[in-house]
């Protein structure tokens, strides 16, 4: 088949698909099936970036190929207003991401040439989420924020493997788990829009205390070298914790009819932000113990309190809010310490009737406080 045959192919199928998308969309007025065909030519002209290389026999750099393959579906997400268009975006940039930072970090940033010595970190990614995620606080669409936190998220925890600072990742993804809680704290009170970014930074955050409230995984951590630059990433996030609470106190002071002066804003803002702060704060600490001392013990004892503070606290935002989920995260995540830490230290003491005692007494938690919760409720 002749290469222009190959092109005619390619593009009359692009077009084709985009126009009958269109015709479906304002003549038949068939809103669901005008998303689906339009999904199908987003697919065709990502299919084509490729097909049209294999036809010359194109060899370049081929991340490139999707982030061109997202930067054409970018426009038809924010003007469609279509979940489903914001998804194949999200899911572009996010294995665009993956694949020149897990394989290219180390090739340099490109910019008309490339930079060897500032590593590849996929600097336009939050460049591209942006206006989604403009457009999700726009529409009201809390969905599609909880689409594009995970993606940032996701470059975030990246970025110490592009700058070969790998040792670093526990307490890095730590800190970023605080800052998505502060992000998340720093809405109105009640705002669904809060609820995705405390989600993910709460599995982050909890996921990293569980792992080191084991001796064992935090003498293992101590024992890894780290260097005194590993601390930089560690304070970039506390630096965007700051200035996260000092725009909500901005935000906040302009909203008031009378409003208090920004520390006084700002002291109020900390009162409510112990804990996300305080993780993030907490990490950074650690990192720098074990850069200076160490020693697995404190770190260990510090993330178990963590882990119980971390689980009141959820509790207190479910009573807050008055919403059952983080409540019942609060109260699982509590109990899941406690049998944790059961097997962890008393396990080969207690033997079959002492685990047996520790469930009986969680399941006797978890009816006294369903029922607690069931009476407020009527209340």
């Amino acid at each position: 088949m002749p290469d222009v045959l190959k092109l005619f192919i390619i593009f009359t199928v692009l077009s084709g698909t985009q126009t009958a998308a269109l015709l479906l969309r304002f003549r038949r007025h068939a809103m669901l099936l005008s998303e689906v065909v339009f999904f199908l030519g987003c697919l065709f002209y990502g299919a084509g970036i490729f097909l049209v290389a294999q036809i010359f026999n194109l060899n370049a750099h081929y991340p490139a190929g999707v982030w061109w393959w997202a930067l054409g579906v970018l426009p038809f997400a924010l003007c469609l207003d279509t979940l489903l268009l914001h998804a194949l975006l999200v899911s572009l940039l996010a294995i665009w991401c993956g694949m020149e930072i897990i394989g290219f970090g180390d090739a340099g940033l490109w910019f008309f040439g490339r930079w060897g010595f500032i590593a590849n970190g996929a600097y336009s990614l939050p460049l591209l989420a942006l206006p989604g995620l403009m457009w999700a606080y726009r529409k009201g669409s809390v969905a599609t924020v909880a689409l594009y936190v995970p993606l940032l998220a996701w470059w975030v925890i990246l970025q110490p493997i592009a700058w070969k600072l790998e040792e670093e990742t526990v307490y890095f993804i730590g800190a970023v788990g605080g800052l998505m809680l502060v992000i998340a704290e720093s809405h109105p009170t009640g705002s669904r829009f809060a609820i995705p970014y405390r989600l993910f930074g709460v599995l982050l955050a909890a996921g990293v205390l569980l792992a080191m409230s084991f001796y064992d995984f935090s003498d293992a951590i101590q024992r890894s070298g780290l260097e005194a630059g590993t601390l930089v990433p560690a304070l970039v996030i506390l630096s965007l914790s700051a200035a996260t609470i000092f725009l909500a106190a901005l935000l906040k002071r302009r909203e008031s009819p009378e409003p208090p002066s920004v520390p006084q804003q700002i002291q109020q803002i900390l009162r409510k932000q112990c804990l996300p702060i305080g993780l993030v704060v907490v990490m950074v600490i650690l990192l720098a113990w074990h850069l200076i001392i160490g020693e697995p013990l404190l770190p260990t004892i510090v993330a178990n309190v963590a882990m119980i503070i971390l689980a009141f606290w959820l509790m207190g935002v479910g009573l807050r809010e008055d919403r059952g989920r983080p409540f019942a995260a609060g109260l699982m995540y509590f109990l899941l310490w406690a049998i944790v830490r059961y097997v962890d230290l008393f396990g080969d003491f207690g033997g079959m009737l002492g685990a047996a005692l520790m469930f009986f007494l969680c399941g006797a938690a978890l009816f006294g406080v369903g029922f607690y919760w069931r009476n407020r409720k009527q209340r």
